[in-house]
Formats: C-alpha cells, structure tokens, sequence
C-alpha cells in the first residue's frame, strides 16, 4: 500500500469528481489552469449552497462549487446546506469547508475535485487540518470536537474520535504551540477558549488529548469566530455577542484585548489588504463583506453570505509550503 505526498495529488486526479461549469463563474479554457486573482475573497454563500471565490479587485465571482455540479451522491446533498466555514489550505490551492447540514470537505481549487467529506455532526461551523493531513471539526448542535481520518481514495470519510464541548464553534491548529484552540458555550453567556494537544502518533486514529481551559469571559456569549490574526504572530481574532477581541497566546495564559465594539460579528480576518467582517443584515447572514468601520465593501445581490475570508496563506496554523499526506493508493 503505498502512499501519495500532496505533490502527487495536485499533478494527479485530472478528472474531476464530476465537475461541471461555475454557476456565477465563466470556465476556464480547456486545460488552461484556474488563476486566483491577486486580491480574492471566498465566500460561503448559503443560497446556492455554494462556495465562492470573488476577485476583490475586478467585483467579479471567478470560481464557485457546489454539491450538484460536483455529482455529491443525491443521499449526501443535504448535508452541504447552509455553508459555514470557508478557508484556504495547502497553500491556497484547497477549500475546507463546513456546512450546517453536517458537512465537511475538502475541495480541490484547480479541478473542483471533492478530495473528502463526511458528516461531522448536526450544525458544524468550523473544521482545521491537522499536522498530519487529518481534520477536525468543531459541531454545537451536540458540543463535539471531532477528528476525521482523511482519505482521498475513499474521499467519504466518518468520525473517528469525538470530544464533548458544550456549544463549540471553532478550531484552529497553532503550529508553533503544536495545539489546537477551540472556543465554546459552556453556560448561558459564559464562553471560553480551550486548548488541546494532538497524539498524531497513530495517524489511523486521530485523538485530541490534554483538554483545559486557558480563558473564560464570565459575561459574554458566542465565541462565533476564532481566527489568525495575519502579521502578528501570535494572535487570534475572536468575534462575540457584543465585540471583537484578540487573544495573545504566545503564553500558558493567554491576554485578551477587545479590538472593535461590533456586535454579532459571524467571521473575522485581515490581510494587507485590510479587514474584512461578516455583519449579518438579515438573521444570520448578509449580502456582502464589510470592513472594520462597517463599510459596504461588495454586495451579490440575492446571496446570503456567512462567512468570507482573504484568499491567502494562514501561517500561524500551516507551514509556508506543505508536503502532507493526504490519502492511500491501494
């Protein structure tokens, strides 16, 4: 049984599981690659069920995936309603996602390839991968930090291990610490930040071990967010019920500054190109991305965006290049 680097997997697997054309988005040229713009936003856009990457410059929708185009079995469909988590990996040539319905996945950018997805629970809003090409996900429905055993062979994958977390919502790898965060309810308007070790000894098996909590907000609810804050090594964005906060970690006990008095923020994150936020207009969701003062930066009319990040690497989780396993070839 011999294994496949990531290399492999970005020159193999040509034909893509069952991609079809972008629903907003012109095709590429026949065997002419996707370019990401310089400057990109991907969006989790919950009325087509959608995953959509925007061209921030041009206003254009440039790339888009859903379940339908990409032949997901019809039984499997609804776990991909209501998307809820969008980020780059391995070098920005991947999408992990989440969705409400119980879905996460990875997804190949250049060929619309689903590489996995399985059912991490009843409403998942976070999933991170793991040193070892695994994943976890963070599910509040039933409060369960799950790890996944990824397999781009299989690509359906199941739980493997589960950690109880009252109403969890975020992961997020530290690669310098080697551990994982996780934000969660524990009681009504009580939230915390918790911290994890990895045992990636026995990659068939993922566990996350050590369980503490390093921080609690005795007066605040929804630990929505949890996100790197780029170019400060070691921060995190954390969004809540009445403001946007950012954790220093880079001790035991972590320190915590409120950085924006906005409420209800769904998705936080900067880049050089500045900050972008979620602001819901309608329940949960918005038609468009603003920034840190509440201006308008784009609107789809008709979409109903819940989170949207920078199209750029994430540094403080991942290694600048990365060399992972990510399946078997049988």
């Amino acid at each position: 049984m011999k294994k496949i680097s990531l290399l492999a997997i970005l020159l193999g697997f040509n034909i893509a599981f069952g991609a079809c054309s972008d629903d907003d988005a012109a095709p590429a040229a026949q065997n002419e690659p996707f370019q990401l713009p310089a400057k990109a936003y991907v969006l989790a856009e919950q009325t087509k069920r959608a995953i959509v990457i925007r061209d921030a410059e041009t206003g254009r929708n440039v790339w888009s995936w859903d379940p339908y185009t990409a032949c997901v079995p019809s039984a499997h469909q609804d776990w991909f309603i209501n998307p809820s988590e969008v980020k780059p990996v391995f070098n920005k040539r991947y999408i992990l996602m989440t969705a409400s319905g119980g879905a996460v996945a990875l997804i190949r950018i250049s060929d619309h390839k689903l590489m996995f997805y399985a059912n991490c629970g009843q409403n998942p809003h976070s999933a991170e991968i793991l040193p070892d090409g695994n994943i976890v996900t963070a599910e509040s429905k039933s409060g369960e930090i799950n790890t996944f055993v990824v397999d781009t062979i299989k690509v359906l994958g199941m739980k493997a291990n589960t950690v109880k977390l009252g109403n969890a919502h975020n992961v997020v790898w530290d690669k310098k610490r080697e551990c994982i965060y996780a934000t969660a309810t524990i009681q009504a308007g009580t939230t915390a930040l918790f911290r994890f070790k990895y045992n990636n000894d026995n990659p068939a098996s993922p566990k996350l071990t050590n369980q503490s909590r390093i921080y609690t907000f005795d007066k605040e609810s929804g630990g929505h967010d949890l996100f790197p804050v780029y170019g400060e090594n070691d921060k995190l964005w954390m969004t809540a019920a009445s403001a946007v906060y950012k954790f220093d970690v880079s001790t035991d006990t972590p320190t915590c500054e409120k950085a924006y008095d906005t409420a209800d923020i769904k998705s936080v994150c900067n880049s050089p190109e500045g900050i972008l936020m979620l602001k819901p207009t309608e329940e949960w969701w918005a038609e468009g991305l603003v920034n840190e003062k509440g201006e308008e930066l784009f609107k789809m009319g008709g979409a109903r965006i819940y989170k949207g990040r920078w199209m750029i690497d994430n540094t403080f989780s991942y290694p600048e290049k990365h060399d992972l396993v990510l399946g078997q070839d049988k």
